[in-house]
């Protein structure tokens, strides 16, 4: 994965295409990642099938939001996008075009939190489907955008 490839700005990414495509491969690879670190760490606390199914469902239900959020700011802060954005050729830039940094990386992930009410993204989707530039409230307030990369 390249880091900050080269963004597209005259091509910003929609709204529930790309951007939830990156969304829910990103989740899943977290998903995964914690169910199978849970499942492990279960089975050696607890012992047996049982603690390692109970170790997944906590990691899952309880630390995957927060691992997610890390994930995503970790990732775009150091590259510009995650594996799924980069899987679907979309970048976050700052609004100037120049790559994001890791402040704009932060409050734009924190703000998740907020995009993501009352469930499924209403006020992201709601927000971004208003904006010019596709862009929700953390991309709002962290001065960024997605973009389609020009690779």
């Amino acid at each position: 994965m390249d880091r900050n490839p080269t963004p597209d700005m005259s091509e910003y990414a929609g709204v529930l295409d790309r951007r939830l495509e990156a969304l829910l491969v990103d989740g899943l690879l977290v998903v995964l990642t914690l169910g199978v670190l849970g499942y492990l760490g279960g089975a050696l606390l607890v012992g047996g099938a049982v603690g390692g199914f109970g170790g997944a469902i906590v990691a899952i239900q309880f630390v995957a939001p927060f691992a997610l959020i890390g994930y995503q700011t970790a990732m775009e802060g150091y590259y510009g996008q995650t594996v799924g954005k980069s899987l679907r050729n979309i970048v976050v830039v700052d609004e100037d075009g120049s790559p994001v940094g890791w402040g704009g990386a932060v409050i734009r992930n924190l703000l998740r939190i907020v995009d993501a009410l009352p469930a499924f993204y209403v006020v992201g989707v709601v927000v971004a489907s208003l904006t010019d530039d596709h862009q929700r409230l953390g991309d709002l307030a962290g001065s960024t955008v997605v973009v389609h990369t020009a690779d």
